[in-house]
């Protein structure tokens, strides 16, 4: 009686040509489809596809026989048996039956059996394949028939006019990939976790696994111990990069929408909507080794980039508020390749790049779109800086533009955390976004005005009756401050800059219509750290403990001036910021 080896020993290599997998059967045994696989369903064309999968791969073999170069395919899983020849397919069935139909279509005169094991009249079929009855019959009975004959006609309109004996010698030779043996016993419970609930690998995962196997082809210089390393060594990278970019913290804050590897695939490939076929014709086209690991390195080096710039606190202010403003996965994806690609650009001199992103970051948070800023368009500065310096003059400021009154305040608080320099700079809390509010410093329920027709008006303009106007503390109209080096009046209101502050929403609520005084023990005395986070935000808590709110001549706790005082300090800084530019290069 014939001594069997395990499959494990008769075969060293994880990545094997097609001739090799036809020679584990050493001429007796048959590749078997065990009970619980469906049937063949390859031909049959899927509403989300352009081609079926017969053409998609014979074209694949195809265009790779006309360069001569090798074709790596998915992997296939398998268990042997150990009293035959015989090799059971627990993932690779369509690919396997597809190679079979292949083989007998371009008369390969090897011994080769294929058999399903419920499937008689499938075996039946295969054992003796008619070339002459593959017309199609919509009224076939038997669905893997149908699918057979299809994938038959399909080859002869391919494969019309080749020279079938040079191209079955290029598939023996060139088709490979990767070749997984598992125990029998585990057999069902891998084809579970892969097929059983209808589980499709993503784009990622597909090129990963196509990435692997490139690294894997056959080279005589290279040792299969070397290349199981080597895997071994770019899948544990790939696992960290997939780790990384899976972390809560990141995915909010680089706002990947569900992308495996966040936006280092679509960076590396240069494609917002990174797919395997596009990643693989134009990435991989060479199939080779060399190519699969400049890749890797490629990839290596971005990510460390992209880690640097979220572990510098500066940096990671600048990039966080423009992701906030590029408010569309399109646009996050155009700023990040234009950022990347000039740091790798200027990667000896770092501080060229923090200067573009800084730059980027400044006229951004004031409405200047991608390509303008990209482009340096002076023009285009002005008039987004002369547009968001009105929306911040207005006193309706609130009820008008409160986008705007957001932008300038995140701005001053993230210009504070980054003037840090104990820490080299604070990471500012990106969550505020979520829970983002505007406090009036002096509660508008307390600051009325009057019309043309000196009738008392709240905030909201509408008109006050008797009790409510008792409860007015100030007037709009007394809100006057005159600036001491112009001598300048300036007015101001309960919704101008100078009245507004940043705060997390949940701690707006606690302070209600209280006064000033009432606010600033509230903020710094009655209120728990941890609880209170708006403490955190340091053009707040500097606003909130300037004294200069009470008007010390009374001792009340509203100082008419203090507002419009405040408002001519933001816009001062404003124009300090952004002075108006002049367009040298036109000149």
């Amino acid at each position: 009686m014939e001594i069997i080896p395990p499959l494990s020993e008769r075969i060293k290599k994880t990545a094997i040509s097609l001739k090799e997998y036809l020679g584990l059967l050493n001429n007796k045994g048959s590749f078997v489809i065990p009970d619980y696989q469906r049937g063949y369903v390859w031909g049959q064309k899927k509403k989300s596809e352009t081609v079926d999968s017969v053409t998609f791969l014979i074209r694949t073999l195809k265009d790779a026989y006309s360069v001569k170069k090798t074709v790596f395919l998915q992997g296939i899983t398998v268990h042997g048996d150990t009293k035959s020849y015989d090799i059971h397919l627990v993932d690779g069935q369509q690919r396997t039956t597809f190679f079979y139909l292949l083989l007998k279509f371009l008369r390969y005169d090897g011994e080769l059996r294929i058999k399903y094991q419920i499937r008689t009249q499938s075996n039946d079929y295969l054992s003796d394949v008619d070339f002459d009855s593959i017309e199609k019959n919509e009224e076939e009975e038997f669905q893997d028939i149908f699918f057979f004959k299809r994938t038959l006609r399909i080859f002869e309109k391919e494969l019309d006019g080749f020279d079938k004996t040079d191209f079955l010698s290029f598939i023996l030779d060139s088709v490979k990939f990767l070749f997984v043996i598992i125990p029998e016993e585990q057999a069902k419970i891998v084809f579970t976790m892969m097929n059983g609930n209808k589980a499709k690998m993503t784009e990622e995962e597909l090129i990963k696994a196509e990435l692997l196997r490139c690294a894997s082809r056959e080279d005589k210089r290279i040792l299969e111990a070397e290349h199981s390393e080597m895997r071994s060594r770019l899948a544990r990278e790939w696992d960290y990069w997939l780790h990384w970019w899976n972390d809560e913290d990141i995915v909010k804050f680089f706002r990947t929408e569900g992308k495996q590897l966040g936006w280092l695939l679509p960076l590396i490939s240069n494609n917002y909507r990174v797919s395997f076929k596009d990643f693989r014709d134009k990435m991989l086209n060479e199939q080779s080794i060399k190519q699969s690991k400049e890749i890797f390195k490629r990839m290596r080096l971005l990510q460390k980039s992209i880690e640097d710039v979220y572990n510098n606190s500066k940096l990671y202010n600048y990039l966080g508020v423009i992701l906030y403003i590029r408010n569309s996965s399109e646009q996050r994806f155009a700023f990040l390749r234009w950022f990347f690609a000039l740091s790798n650009q200027y990667e000896e001199t770092h501080t060229k790049s923090e200067e573009e992103l800084k730059r980027y970051y400044d006229w951004a948070i004031i409405r200047v779109n991608h390509e303008d800023i990209v482009s340096n368009n002076i023009e285009k500065y002005n008039d987004a800086r002369r547009e968001f310096l009105t929306a911040l003059e207005s006193d309706l400021l609130f009820l008008q533009n409160y986008e705007v009154a957001y932008r300038w305040l995140l701005r001053q608080n993230i210009k504070q955390d980054n003037q840090d320099q104990k820490r080299k700079g604070r990471k500012f809390n990106f969550n505020i976004e979520r829970d983002r509010s505007l406090e009036h410093i002096y509660p508008k329920s307390k600051i009325g005005h009057r019309n043309d027709e000196n009738k008392a008006l709240g905030w909201d303009d509408k008109e006050l009756d008797e009790k409510q106007i008792d409860e007015i503390k100030l007037w709009r109209e007394e809100m006057k401050w005159i600036c001491p080096d112009d001598k300048h009046v300036y007015q101001g209101s309960e919704h101008c800059i100078g009245n507004l502050v940043l705060l997390y929403k949940r701690d707006n609520s606690k302070f209600n219509d209280a006064d000033f005084r009432q606010k600033n023990h509230y903020f710094f005395r009655d209120l728990d750290d941890e609880a209170f986070e708006s403490r955190h935000l340091i053009h707040t808590t500097m606003i909130f403990s300037d004294v200069s709110w009470e008007d010390e001549s009374t001792g009340s706790a509203w100082n008419k001036e203090q507002v419009p005082h405040r408002k001519y300090e933001e816009l001062k800084c404003f124009n300090e910021e952004y002075p108006e530019l002049n367009d040298f290069s036109n000149e």
